[in-house]
């Protein structure tokens, strides 16, 4: 029977089937992880999440191509979805006031491409409006914590739902925050290691870097193989 066990993850503890337990011997060889001790503890200030929640969801966007599609769509396959933000369409992140309650609302792109009987198209969306407001504790309230939303979107599927008609499936996860920018004594090991050199992009042709051997593959010949087991004897 698969499945973890209530054993599981405990060092050289097994099950027999009759439901004895034992110790598998540890090898000599194992030595429990070493962790060096921090070089010097660093005041250093950031942003500190006080309180996160997120919300995933899925929305059917239907479009119509009765206008634009030549006979009946025979294939549809999503290509991507991105926000949009400019000054007719502003992504707002906000408290509202008196309430625990915050509302992020955006708008949003996506693009897909079908086939018809006079080949293949491409489309993209008018800018479609979307708007969430979730609950979070009390500490809303508290002036000091500022809210934060981030918006990870997905075009991960379309389909034809009707003749002339594609539907996709957009996903949406949204991450919501009370953040405040603070100062934290933590443990530190000094300063980052220095980083690697970047990839420089040169003019002209790259360096040759040839393949050994640059011979054809020797081919296998079965013939010199002895698979009978016959070791020649009698």
């Amino acid at each position: 029977m698969m499945g973890c066990s209530k054993n599981t993850g405990y060092s050289g503890i097994q099950q027999k089937k009759s439901g004895e337990i034992y110790r598998r011997p540890v090898p000599s060889q194992f030595k429990p992880m070493q962790i060096p001790e921090p070089t010097e503890v660093v005041c250093i200030k950031t942003e500190k999440i006080y309180e996160s929640c997120e919300s995933v969801e899925t929305n059917e966007q239907i479009t119509d191509l009765c206008e634009v599609a030549v006979g009946e769509i025979e294939d549809v396959w999503c290509i991507d979805v991105e926000m949009v933000s400019d000054k007719k369409h502003p992504f707002h992140c906000e408290k509202i006031p008196n309430t625990n309650r915050a509302k992020i609302s955006f708008w949003y792109r996506f693009r897909f491409a079908y086939v018809d009987q006079s080949g293949q198209k491409f489309y993209s969306s008018r800018p479609v409006f979307f708007e969430k407001m979730v609950i979070l504790s009390d500490q809303i309230f508290d002036k000091r914590l500022h809210l934060q939303c981030d918006v990870f979107l997905d075009c991960f599927e379309c389909f034809v739902s009707a003749s002339q008609q594609v539907t996709c499936c957009i996903g949406k996860l949204l991450l919501i925050r009370l953040v405040a920018m603070v100062q934290l004594l933590v443990p530190a090991y000094g300063f980052c290691d220095e980083p690697e050199s970047c990839t420089e992009v040169e003019a002209g042709c790259p360096g040759f870097e040839p393949v050994w051997p640059p011979f054809p593959p020797q081919p296998v010949n079965s013939n010199n193989n002895n698979d009978d087991g016959d070791n020649g004897d009698g």
